[in-house]
């Protein structure tokens, strides 16, 4: 086959493949979005520092009372992803390159799930991951009170005795406009292509190459928004979480912060028990369960 008809069959089956990716990149549906603020970044790193309490209305007696949004030092900084495939030059020119549509729509969904690994890894590592106090993202030692340090709160629960610590399992306020984690975008995945006959790689190794790039990174939200727990998931430890989550207190120590607890999020070896005590509509008593369906349940794999 003549040079120029390989070039231009390369070039309708890059257009080709690069719908096939669009289709797998827009097909799956983005679990973390569920639990993650997406952000649009412009630079190599956005700044977080206005994540504190939001301040809430009071009554204006005199001047207005000046709240500063950015007293924390705390920023996401973006990282750089990639993916790559080589292709032999010789598919295209015996016109047998159709068998990598497939490939190249999953490169797609792969791109699209790409944020839950990092968005999920958040909650895994809670325990010493910082979040914009300084603090890690899950802690018995919150400061909610920047004059009167000593007042604090916490979002993690564990057992008196360590030894009694279970899986790790979370639960989550899904429902404002800022989400316990951050999902930051930069560049959204897109796919290149190097297939000139004149470059040196293709010159070299007959061969053509396609790479996925994109740019991001995951980050913490608000701490108040998310518990976690590594006591056993069962229904009374599930209520000490919940319980605990909507009495969180502002700053002053006596506005309560109206938590409502959305989600509850678990690794697939706590599926069963998280169904046992959200999905079941009335206990081996026979007597009605308040739990029933109060939150949403996330199976993750990612933990």
């Amino acid at each position: 086959m003549p040079v120029n008809n390989v070039n231009s069959i390369v070039k309708e089956a890059s257009t080709a493949f690069a719908v096939n990716f669009d289709n797998g990149l827009n097909g799956k549906e983005q679990d973390f979005l569920q639990v993650a603020t997406k952000v649009q970044s412009q630079s190599a790193s956005t700044g977080y520092g206005f994540l504190q309490q939001v301040p809430k209305l009071e009554e204006w007696l005199a001047e207005r009372m000046l709240k500063t949004l950015d007293e924390y030092d705390y920023e996401v900084k973006n990282k750089l992803f990639e993916s790559s495939i080589v292709m032999k030059r010789a598919d295209f020119e015996d016109n047998d390159y159709g068998k990598y549509s497939p490939l190249f729509e999953d490169l797609g969904r792969a791109a699209a799930e790409h944020p839950n690994e990092h968005v999920f890894k958040l909650l895994a590592n809670g325990l010493t991951g910082l979040c914009f106090d300084g603090q890690p993202f899950f802690s018995e030692e919150h400061v909610i009170d920047d004059v009167d340090l000593a007042l604090t709160a916490s979002n993690y629960y564990t057992p008196a005795d360590p030894v009694n610590k279970t899986t790790q399992w979370y639960l989550l306020d899904t429902n404002r406009s800022i989400k316990p984690l951050i999902w930051q975008e930069r560049i959204m995945p897109s796919i290149n292509t190097l297939h000139d006959p004149n470059s040196e790689y293709v010159f070299m190794n007959d061969k053509y190459v396609y790479g996925v790039r994109a740019r991001g990174n995951a980050g913490y939200g608000f701490w108040q928004l998310a518990a976690m727990s590594d006591m056993d998931l069962t229904p009374d430890n599930f209520n000490t979480v919940y319980e605990g989550m909507i009495a969180l207190k502002g700053s002053n120590g006596d506005t309560p912060l109206r938590i409502t607890p959305k989600v509850l999020v678990v690794p697939p070896s706590l599926r069963q028990k998280a169904y046992e005590v959200i999905k079941r509509e009335r206990l081996a008593s026979g007597e009605s369960n308040i739990n029933f369906e109060i939150v949403d349940i996330m199976v993750c794999p990612y933990l």
